[in-house]
């Protein structure tokens, strides 16, 4: 089991860029308080959105808004938007202030939930974006968490895996996007069955 005392606080970890924090990102356990209960997840799956230019970014060209605020703020900070009108998205704000740049999280590994006293794996519980904020409970009222120093929400380190371990591809569902659309920018697991789609 995860120990609680390797928490990420060390802000230079998100101060990179968004490409290199997402691979780092992967198999990190994020851990979700609810209630005085904990539920550990590692993170499976990943999407990077890199600054103004990246046209999937919903801060494309600088285009600041009450909705993307976050988005705009420094690394270690969590952005929440909603998709299809229902559906709250994680994302992990990295870089510098001013440079709208995050990390969504895709997909999770339930690995443990104190809310259920005989608690059974399953990788359907969070193979998704909108699924990890349901199975989690986050929602809009998360956004703007520091995540270096809430004790809501939180990241603990793990080992980084190995470039043979990570399988790199498009992002999904971003055919709005025309310079970006075939960018290379989501990372997920090799062969973890919790991923959202091969």
């Amino acid at each position: 089991m995860p120990n609680l005392q390797q928490r990420i606080t060390d802000p230079q970890f998100f101060a990179k860029n968004a490409i290199t924090v997402a691979q780092s990102l992967l198999n990190k356990y994020l851990v979700r308080i609810i209630d005085g209960k904990k539920i550990i997840a590692r993170i499976v799956e990943v999407e990077a959105y890199d600054g103004p230019t990246d046209d999937a970014n919903h801060a494309f060209n600088n285009k600041r808004t009450a909705r993307n605020e976050t988005l705009f703020w420094k690394g270690g900070f969590v952005h929440i938007f909603i998709i299809y009108g229902m559906y709250y998205c994680l994302n992990f704000v990295c870089d510098q202030e001013n440079y709208p740049s995050a990390v969504l999280i895709r997909a999770c590994e339930i690995i443990s939930d104190e809310r259920q006293e005989l608690f059974q794996p399953n990788f359907k519980l969070a193979n998704g974006p909108g699924k990890v904020c349901r199975y989690l409970k986050i929602d809009k009222t998360n956004d703007g968490l520091d995540l270096l120093t809430n004790d809501e929400l939180f990241l603990l380190d793990n080992e980084e895996l190995p470039p043979s371990a990570i399988v790199t591809t498009p992002r999904i569902n971003v055919d709005y996007a025309i310079v970006a659309k075939d960018h290379l920018y989501r990372f997920y697991i090799k062969n973890n069955p919790a991923i959202s789609k091969k």
